[in-house]
């Protein structure tokens, strides 16, 4: 039989949890790098150039086996060379792409480490909302068009302010 004595026991322990569990919750976290959107884009960005950089390998192993293979005196190994040695700088360039995303990365865990625990220590939260819109800015900037057609950027202009351009008006045919 449950006694009312007991029911007093049970809530003074049931409130003494509640305060344990509220009142200890407010710890550091160990490895704040793991949740930081940037360091994990830094990531997988060196992860996916290290899988075109394989790609690229054994595009390069294919190349180097026509250069052996094309005659000389003729337009085959010129053609040869010039892909071998596109596929060399090629493979150069992401070498170099794959260490700028790993120092990348290891520079932002540190910064990442030193920010959150000053963060911490303020009580505010981190990464802050301005710091990834405007990363997330700067992605966008860099997947933007790399062309610079005037045509277009006045379109788009002309679009986003709702002026309907001269090209776009279509003359009325009279009947």
């Amino acid at each position: 039989m449950f006694h009312v004595e007991h029911w007093v026991n049970m809530r003074v322990v049931i409130i003494f949890i509640i305060l344990i569990s509220i009142i200890s919750c407010n710890k550091p976290n160990p490895n704040p790098e793991n949740t930081d959107e940037i360091y994990q884009d830094f990531l997988s960005q060196a992860q996916s150039v290290q899988k075109e950089l394989e790609v690229e390998k054994k595009k390069l192993e294919g190349f180097k086996k026509d250069l052996d293979t094309a005659t000389p005196q003729t337009g085959a190994i010129k053609y040869a060379q010039k892909k071998y040695f596109e596929s060399e700088d090629k493979i150069q360039k992401l070498e170099q792409l794959v260490k700028y995303y790993e120092l990348k990365s290891a520079s932002r865990k540190q910064y990442t480490k030193f920010e959150y625990a000053k963060a911490f220590k303020a009580g505010t939260p981190w990464p802050t909302e301005s710091e990834l819109t405007s990363y997330k800015q700067y992605k966008a900037a860099l997947r933007g068009a790399k062309s610079w057609d005037s045509r277009r950027r006045v379109e788009e202009y002309e679009k986003s302010v709702g002026i309907v351009s001269a090209s776009a008006k279509k003359p009325e045919k009279k009947n």
